[in-house]
This record gives structure tokens, C-alpha cells and sequence, in this order.
């Protein structure tokens, strides 16, 4: 690293016990290579033309926002016929008008076919209740993955949650994984690529280890709700003839947000753990901009600081810009690309000659499922920050809409379909996916994340001097 950590930082050579062949990074060499990854990351070469359709006057797309209807949804009203095609054509309509992603998803091939089998589905009934109603609405727009579009709060895809396989910690040598104790990996059944699955993680006491992790797709507000469970065991090979399953932890989304009481989760919380200064907040909330940024220059004066944005769902997409200005004092760019589809204009670029931000501070930004959308823009940004260590689970993965809501006017259907923008980014493997997020540098679940990384500066003996 041009700035070395070891000028404010005070670090222990600590290498992991086994022979020469295991990898023995120190903290320092730790923090080189995941540098080196952020900065491979490049920022997409965009021709808007390819996502920009048919162009819409403002007037003409307010016109959905304005004319909504204040009646509540019932899942048990009951829809003639007409009233079920006349809220499918309003829907598409918005879609057209509205919708930033639309050509991004293949434009009108693609959604006047939906449109046709939903209303051909209709016209074999007379009348529907409103929640079988809106099954075909979730059903025929799955090609939509879009981790902001949801209709009656369900989303059409389910999302990746990371189930842990913490039974056996590895280590990764020049000739494959082991464990601690020196069994040699010979193979896990059913993935040729280890690397693949083995990621790398923290055990109890802090020490940099490989766990297999596995990405499974799962209802969001299932994994919310209640602990999920691993459809899949792993069988590991040894070389020396001995085999072991291995099984995974349940996995539940850790958040501290009220979903009840949302206006509880808008106060900013900063406090000390230990002597490095941790600073949360759940919302990127315009009523508290200046907290916010305020919170960033509090980190900024230390030497050692963490970000906790497990619980952050979002919010103001122009302050995590201001935050990591803030937290720099330097100009931050991402990689992400932001095109007003229905104006035909790039409104955002993130094109520019040099993006890599030499830092000497050290950001460690912790991340779990519940983070989403303006959270994950932040990310975006801190790929491109010397210093910055992600630790916890792949975010939540909603970054190519936005959020508005409409009404449809007979079912009372709230759908949440986006404004006319659109947001894209590298879709190098490793990166940002809708439903997937951002990969984290050390995967650790959500819920344990500032322990286990307190554990980890502890055991290798990063300290603040």
C-alpha cells in the first residue's frame, strides 16, 4: 500500500500455525490484497440508447402518482373481470410511462407479452379475489429483478441469503485447503471449484479462516420472519481417505430496524466500542443529513473506525456521496452509471481518470442482508477508497431502481415500480447482482460481524497508537 497502515497502526506478525505452504498473512498484507481487489473493478462503458425507449413528458408520467386511489388493499375483495384487465393495463401503462428499467428488461417484446398472458389468465375466470390477483401480477413478472419492485410488499424473485457451514474451519496452502489440524482437501461432491464456496472468514477468537458458504435462494420476508434452513449438506474428501459432512447453520436476516415503527429506526446512533469510535445509522434520512455527516467526521479523525450499516435499508441516494466526501476530504467516484430513461439523458457518470482514493485511515464498514439500495451506493463508493475492509454477508442487492409507489385503481394493488431512472453497474462476477448485493471481504453472519471483527483487530494486534 502507498499509505502504510503501520504508520498509525501498531500490528503484530501473526501467521496462522501449520506448515510453510498455508497462507500466512499478516494484517498488513491482508489489507494489500483486498485493495488490489476493489481496485480491479471498472466502471461499465454505457451507450444509453440501448436502455432508452419511448421518451415521456413529466406530465404525462404524474399523472399515476396523482391519480391514486386512498382505498386500502384487501386481499379479499373480490375483482369482476373488467376490473382485473382495466388495473393490468393500468399497470403496464405505468411500466411504459414510468419505469426507468423498462428497456433494461427488454421493453415493450418483452412486457406487452407479460401483459397478454396476464389478461388471457384473467379472461378464463369471471371474477377474482385481489390476492389471487395479484399471484399472476408476482407470477408473470419474475423476469423483472428489480430488488425494488414489489407489489403489496412481496418481491417477484426470491433473494440469495448466505447459509455458513462453520463446523470445520480451513485454511487455504499452495496446494489447496486443509484443515487446522493438516487434513488436505481432496474434493468437496458437487463443486470442482472450491474456491467457489470457500470463503474466507473469522473464527471465534478472531483468526483469519476459510469457511464454505453457500448463496441459496429464499423468500425475503421468510429469512426475516423466521430461522431458514439449508436445503444441502456438504461431503469433504480428505486426501487420506477420511470423508466428513458437514451441515449448515440455520440463517435468519439480522436487522435492528422496525419495520412496525419505522420512524424509531431515523435516530443516528454513534457511540465508542472499546477505543474505536462505531457509528450507525439505519436510514440515509434527509432529516438527519447533518448528523449523518457529521458522524463521518467523527470517524475520519480516527485512526481505526467502523461503519455499521447492517440495518440500513437506504433511503437519500445524494448523502452516501456526501458521507464519503466527507469521511476522505477527497472527491469519491463509483462505477455506477445513473440514465433518466425517459428523458433520454445520463444524469450520472462515474467516468474519470483517476477513481482510486489514496487513504491512511482505516474504514471498516460492516454489512449484512438488510442492506440495501442508497447503503449499497455507499459501498459502491468505498470499493474506490484505499483502506476499507467489508465484513459480514452479501448485501441485499437493490440497486438498479428506485422506489416510487402507485395504486392500481380497482384492486388497490400498491406497487412499488421505480421512477424513470435507471442505475447500473459492473456485472464482473464477484460484484453487484440484483438479489445477490455486494460480496463482503470477510464473510461472517450479520449478527456476530462487531464481535468478530473486535476479536480479529484483538488477535492480530491492530491497535490505535
Amino acid at each position: 500500500m502507498k499509505k502504510k497502515l503501520c504508520a498509525i497502526l501498531s500490528l503484530s506478525i501473526l501467521c496462522f500455525i501449520g506448515c510453510s505452504s498455508v497462507e500466512n498473512l499478516t494484517f498488513e498484507e491482508l489489507m494489500e490484497e483486498v485493495n488490489a481487489k476493489h481496485q480491479e473493478v471498472e466502471a461499465m462503458d454505457v451507450d444509453i440508447s440501448d436502455y432508452i425507449g419511448d421518451l415521456v413528458d413529466d406530465e404525462q408520467r404524474n399523472q399515476y402518482y396523482l391519480k391514486q386511489t386512498q382505498e386500502k388493499y384487501d386481499p379479499e375483495k373480490m375483482l369482476t373481470q373488467q376490473e382485473a384487465i382495466e388495473d393490468v393495463t393500468y399497470l403496464f401503462d405505468a411500466f411504459h410511462d414510468c419505469y426507468g428499467p423498462y428497456e433494461y428488461f427488454g421493453g415493450t417484446k418483452v412486457f406487452d407479452v407479460a401483459e397478454e398472458k396476464i389478461k388471457e389468465e384473467l379472461q378464463k375466470q369471471e371474477s377474482i379475489k385481489s390476492e389471487d390477483f395479484e399471484e399472476i401480477l408476482l407470477q408473470q413478472l419474475r423476469f423483472v429483478k428489480d430488488g425494488h419492485f414489489k407489489i403489496n410488499m412481496k418481491f417477484p424473485n426470491p433473494t440469495k441469503v448466505p447459509f455458513f457451514f462453520r463446523e470445520t474451519a480451513f485454511q487455504k496452502t499452495e496446494g489447496g485447503y486443509q484443515t487446522i489440524d493438516g487434513k488436505q482437501v481432496k474434493s468437496i461432491e458437487g463443486y470442482e471449484n472450491l474456491d467457489e464456496i470457500m470463503k474466507r472468514s473469522l473464527s471465534k477468537e478472531g483468526e483469519l479462516v476459510y469457511y464454505p458458504v453457500l448463496l441459496k435462494d429464499c423468500d425475503f420476508w421468510d429469512a426475516f420472519e423466521t430461522p431458514q434452513t439449508c436445503d444441502e449438506t456438504l461431503i469433504v474428501h480428505y486426501t487420506n481417505g477420511e470423508s466428513e459432512e458437514l451441515e449448515a447453520e440455520p440463517y435468519q436476516i439480522y436487522t435492528e430496524m422496525d419495520i412496525e415503527h419505522p420512524e424509531k429506526n431515523k435516530v443516528v446512533r454513534a457511540w465508542e466500542d472499546g477505543e474505536i469510535p462505531v457509528f450507525q445509522f439505519n436510514m440515509f434520512d434527509e432529516k438527519h443529513r447533518d448528523s449523518i455527516l457529521t458522524g463521518a467526521k467523527k470517524l475520519r479523525e480516527a485512526p481505526i473506525s467502523i461503519l455499521d450499516l447492517r440495518s440500513n435499508t437506504g433511503g437519500n441516494g445524494g448523502i452516501p456521496g456526501e458521507w464519503m466526501e466527507r469521511y476522505t476530504q477527497k472527491s469519491v467516484s463509483g462505477h455506477k452509471t445513473v440514465i433518466d430513461t425517459k428523458e433520454g439523458i445520463k444524469i450520472e457518470d462515474s467516468d474519470t481518470e483517476e477513481p482510486w482514493v489514496e487513504h491512511d485511515k482505516m474504514l471498516i464498514i460492516l454489512v449484512g442482508k438488510y442492506s440495501a439500495s442508497a447503503s449499497e451506493w455507499l459501498l459502491d463508493l468505498a470499493y474506490n477508497v484505499e483502506n476499507v475492509l467489508i465484513v459480514g454477508e452479501n448485501t441485499s442487492g437493490a440497486i438498479i431502481g428506485m422506489t416510487s409507489k402507485i395504486s392500481l385503481p380497482n384492486s388497490a394493488c400498491q406497487v412499488d415500480i421505480g421512477s424513470g431512472k435507471v442505475s447500473l453497474f459492473p456485472e464482473d462476477k464477484g460484484y453487484m447482482e440484483e438479489f445477490r448485493g455486494v460480496y463482503p471481504d470477510i464473510w461472517v453472519p450479520a449478527g456476530e460481524a462487531e464481535d468478530l471483527i473486535l476479536q480479529f483487530l484483538e488477535h492480530y494486534e491492530v491497535t490505535e497508537s
